[in-house]
């Protein structure tokens, strides 16, 4: 396997979970079960 394999359109998305933005963790799988998800990657500059 690589060492950072990257995904490619239409691989399933990998079993995940984040933090929202009260700071909860979130499991992707429970987010998309109800429909698309978009994910958002914010940089903070300061």
């Amino acid at each position: 396997m690589p060492r950072n394999p990257r995904l490619q359109a239409g691989d399933p998305a990998p079993q995940i979970t984040v933090t929202d933005v009260r700071g909860a963790p979130s499991a992707l799988a429970d987010r998309w079960s109800n429909g698309p998800t978009l994910i958002t990657f914010l940089r903070h500059f300061g």
